[in-house]
Order: C-alpha cells, then structure tokens, then sequence
C-alpha cells in the first residue's frame, strides 16, 4: 500500500486507529513542558499513523500492524518535538553531514576514510571534529535503534520479512567494515550490555572518548548504508561493497 493509496482509505480504518495516536500523545505530553500541546503532538501522531498506514502490507496481522504504528507514531511526535529544538535542528544537521562526508570520502578513495581525513574533509581540526561527534551522541543523533534491527520473526508477512532480513544482512556487513577497535566498542555496549565508563576502562580512554567512538561507529554505519548520491531515492540503499578497511588509530 503507497502513501497515495492510505490518503484515500475509508474514514472508519482512521477512526479505528486514533485512540493508538491519542493514548501515545497522552503519555508522552504528560513528560513534556507547558507549552508543549496536546494538540500539536497528535497532528504529528496523526502524520506517522498515515505514514504507517501507507507502508502496511496484506500480510501484516492486526497485532503486527498496531505495534508497527506505535513505533511511526511515536516517531513522528519525536521528530516534531526535536523540530522545535533550534540545537536538535543543528545536530541533526551535523550528524547527516557527518555521514555524507565518510559515504563520499570512501566513495572517493575505495576504503573507510581515517578520522583525521573526515575531520580535513570538514574543515575541522581533529579535537573539533571529536568534540562534534560528542556534542551529536549527546543530542541522541548517535544511536541505533533497536527497533529496527532486532530479529525478523518467521510470522510477519513475507514482503515486509524479506525488507527486515535485507536490512539486517547490510547493517552486519556494515558493521564488518568497521575497524577493531569501533567493532569491540559497539560490541561491548550493544551485545555486553556495557556501560560507556566500563567500555573506556577496558580501552584504557575516558568514558568521553568512547562516546565519541560510538557516535563514530553508528556514523559509519550510517554512511555505508546512506544512497551512493544525495538525489537518489532513500529507498535505494546503498550496497554493500567488499571495501576493505584499514583499522584507525584511535584514542
């Protein structure tokens, strides 16, 4: 189902749906400050259910469906509140140039560029260019959301099971691509359940160095999967080209 084809759904399928958007809104307002409206966070509820609805498969049972819904809804109402967050805009803005810059770096080159090459690229001295990959892990525009890479199960519809396990195969070989050290880093904190401070203590850096070696590594893994050219479609991810990496020198 398109975007074009969820504008045109029945009234009811809506109406079924909106005490999902409005029990969202309602919890998540109740966190918010004053001037932070009901009704403008269910206005972007509302955008995220219709986005949901466009992208729903005949495959998707109702349970699949609401909690897929949940997650776009939930999104949207994020999106919106980071949208009135002028620093949020600026992060934001920095982490998708951060990206850019490794994608096209190693387009350039054939490999993953060093950090001081992506700092060079940027017109920023290295501690810059780390101090900048810390200020955007501490506006949480560096982390990977779980939602989307954890397993598929053998019970969702086939288009959108074949969608996740594409997903999952290319942020794997991504991650391969990652030098030793970003690999340890992600696979203390994600598979170990480490903190940053225990993960620095078995690198022997601060706790502050390794948060800007997770903002690097989720960059990375970004850009791998970014589109080869900024006027692609994003449904076109990049493929996973066998590039080798060299391992940096951090810390």
């Amino acid at each position: 189902m398109t975007h074009a084809r969820a504008t045109t759904l029945p009234r009811e399928v809506y109406e079924r749906y909106l005490p999902l958007v409005r029990r969202i809104s309602m919890r998540l307002v109740r966190k918010m400050p004053q001037e932070i409206a009901l009704d403008d966070l269910l206005g972007a509820g509302w955008v995220g259910l219709v986005e949901a609805l466009g992208r729903r498969t005949a495959e998707m049972s109702e349970d699949e469906f609401a909690a897929y819904a949940s997650h776009r809804i939930k999104g949207a109402m994020l999106d919106y509140l980071r949208s009135l967050d002028p620093l949020s805009r600026k992060m934001r803005g920095a982490s998708k140039t951060i990206a850019r810059t490794i994608r096209d770096l190693s387009a350039r080159h054939g490999r993953a560029p060093e950090e001081p090459e992506i700092a060079r690229e940027m017109g920023l001295e290295l501690e810059a260019y780390r101090t900048l990959l810390g200020q955007v892990a501490h506006a949480d525009f560096a982390r990977l959301d779980v939602t989307e890479v954890q397993a598929p199960s053998e019970s969702e519809g086939p288009d959108l099971l074949a969608s996740r396990k594409e997903l999952l195969a290319l942020i794997a070989r991504s991650i391969e691509h990652l030098p030793p050290r970003l690999q340890l880093v992600l696979g203390l904190h994600y598979q170990e359940e480490a903190s940053l401070r225990e993960i620095g203590l078995v690198l022997g850096v601060t706790e502050s160095r390794v948060c800007q070696l997770h903002a690097e590594a989720i960059h990375r893994i970004r850009a791998h999967m970014m589109p080869e050219r900024d006027d692609e479609p994003r449904s076109r991810i990049r493929a996973a080209h066998g590039t080798t990496t060299k391992e940096n020198r951090h810390g």
